[in-house]
């Protein structure tokens, strides 16, 4: 509407101005004069393009990271000066080519690895890179929270960086490590170095069994030896149940143990279970894969309601027609012939998934496990393991069952994948998270002194890593990413200031703009020479001084009427 607004009253004034000139009498100046005035003030609000644009120029960095626009029309090259800028500032130019002949290239290519996220009582591992020999001598520290030194390293001229500092934190929580660069011109230069330490986790163990045998009875001892907090049930009929709790773990009710809010991580249940399990708790079976892991012993003589439930979970077992046999010990690294041999079921796999895990053959594997986000299901498909433990393979014996409960509880303390845009976020720049978990909920970025509103993020479309957002931090420290209806945290990492890492920056931003200028083609070649739009202020001085020539044939013909 204003496209057309504008340029009517324009028009409109121009053929009042000339009606009023007419009932004058003024001369064919006059009329020229007007006609001039109105289309100067047409220009001053929509430029013409009678400007022939220039293809090339040079821009120094920091001005093309300000915040001033520049006027890139019809620019195909643009010759970069100065410090090189990292992606987030090329990113949204216009498609142009980029030329690096003149950006200061860094002092080699620093690189610093960590660890962002570990347990207590694992080690803090920074490496520090550069592929450059050093120009003097250098010592880079490591300093605990407190400010004492746990690890240092002092390199010599010359030489290129290797180096490898370890520390080990003692308290759990978000932790803030330093690193010190110390030269022997005696500068000093601090950066923080933040680590997020989780508590260990102590899974639940509940092993229902119908029967005692050899194979219950060496696995029960295996959890009690092993430190689980487990609890054994017999069920020797509907209404005898014999109960144990190992490692000081309180009992639960039998009515208790399939409920959603059953203490126990990991169910590992007995196939002959099933017929004696009422429709509720089956049901209960159903809905409880996809919340805790249920791990089955499976028995060569399993009803067909069990075979039913197992095709009803995705993961159908069907018997073999040949009879059980033996299975060796060759999946394992620490393989042993000598150990005796596991007895095969002669259950087959039907339809495995690409990541489920199989141990032993595939088509007759010794286990069939799925963990991911829907589902956390394992079916044990051997026996005769309880021979290690009396042939004196108690390793093999431990290896094995360990890398099996190992997998059904790799879901615990397991967060929602969050993907970072960078290595290195930093205050007042563009930070892009994508998870499958922002497809529920828009997340929301706060700090971890809650002293300042949350940000909200901003939808930039989706990806492989799933949906993403993007935020624009003013203050670094700790923040927290929230994404649930609750408002809980599903992700706690630092914002870096400007000037944290000052190398590390430098030599990111030499990777990204060489990789931006790779990437960038550039427009498809235009033979006609290109036009950009008058500026605004050659109109804007047209129309004063067309006015004032107007103002001053009016005082001349004023004067003349007078006279």
């Amino acid at each position: 509407m204003i496209d057309l607004l504008i340029p009517g009253l324009c028009l409109l004034a121009c053929l009042v101005s000339l009606v009023l000139l007419r009932r004058r009498g003024a001369k064919p100046f006059d009329y020229g004069l007007q006609l001039t005035i109105w289309l100067s003030a047409w220009m001053l609000w929509q430029p013409p393009a009678i400007i022939p644009a220039e293809r090339n120029i040079s821009i120094d960095s920091k001005q093309l990271a300000s915040s001033h626009p520049i006027n890139l029309n019809g620019v195909e090259n643009i010759s970069l000066n100065g410090e090189p800028l990292g992606r987030d500032k090329l990113r949204d130019l216009a498609p142009v080519r980029l030329e690096l002949s003149k950006i200061q290239g860094s002092d080699g290519h620093w690189e610093f690895d960590w660890q962002r996220q570990i347990t207590l009582g694992d080690s803090l591992k920074l490496k520090v890179h550069n592929n450059q020999p050093l120009t003097e001598n250098v010592k880079i520290s490591l300093l605990n929270p407190y400010g004492h030194t746990e690890d240092s390293l002092e390199l010599k001229v010359g030489e290129t960086i290797q180096a490898r500092l370890t520390a080990t934190p003692k308290l759990a929580g978000s932790q803030l490590y330093r690193v010190r660069i110390d030269s022997k011109a005696g500068e000093t230069h601090t950066d923080p170095l933040p680590i997020l330490v989780r508590e260990p986790l102590q899974p639940k163990v509940l092993l229902w069994l119908t029967r005692p045998s050899f194979e219950t009875a060496a696995l029960s001892r295996w959890l009690r030896q092993s430190g689980v907090a487990a609890q054994v049930m017999t069920q020797l009929a509907p209404e005898v149940i014999r109960t144990e709790a190992l490692n000081g773990l309180p009992l639960t009710k039998p009515a208790d143990l399939l409920a959603s809010a059953s203490p126990f991580d990991l169910l590992i249940l007995d196939s002959r279970l099933w017929p004696q399990l009422s429709p509720q708790q089956r049901q209960q079976l159903n809905e409880l894969s996809t919340k805790k892991s249920l791990l089955w012993l499976v028995s060569s003589d399993s009803s067909e309601g069990f075979i039913q439930y197992s095709a009803f979970q995705s993961m159908p077992l069907q018997a073999g027609d040949s009879p059980p046999g033996s299975a060796g010990f060759g999946y394992q690294k620490a393989d042993n012939p000598q150990a005796p041999l596991l007895r095969h079921l002669g259950f087959n796999v039907t339809e495995p998934g690409s990541n489920d895990f199989l141990l032993g053959n595939k088509e007759k594997p010794l286990f069939w496990g799925r963990s991911h986000q829907e589902q956390h299901l394992g079916f044990i498909l051997f026996t005769d393991s309880y021979r290690w433990l009396t042939s004196g393979f108690a390793a093999e014996f431990s290896s094995l069952w360990k890398s099996i409960v190992d997998y059904q509880l790799q879901h615990l303390g397991r967060q929602q994948p969050v993907t970072l845009s960078n290595k290195l976020p930093r205050t007042q720049e563009r930070l892009t998270l994508c998870s499958p978990l922002f497809s529920q909920q828009s997340p929301r970025l706060q700090d971890s002194q809650n002293s300042s509103p949350p940000l909200s993020g901003i939808a930039v479309g989706s990806n492989s890593q799933g949906q993403c957002y993007s935020f624009w931090p003013q203050g670094s420290g700790w923040h927290q990413l929230q994404a649930k209806a609750e408002g809980g945290s599903v992700l706690d990492f630092y914002i870096f200031a400007q000037g944290d890492w000052p190398l590390w920056q430098q030599s990111l931003n030499t990777t990204e703009t060489r990789q931006m200028a790779a990437a960038r083609l550039g427009p498809i070649a235009d033979n006609r020479a290109s036009k950009v739009a008058l500026e605004r202020r050659w109109p804007a001085l047209i129309l004063l001084l067309l006015v004032c020539i107007s103002w001053w044939r009016e005082r001349r013909l004023l004067h003349r009427s007078l006279s």
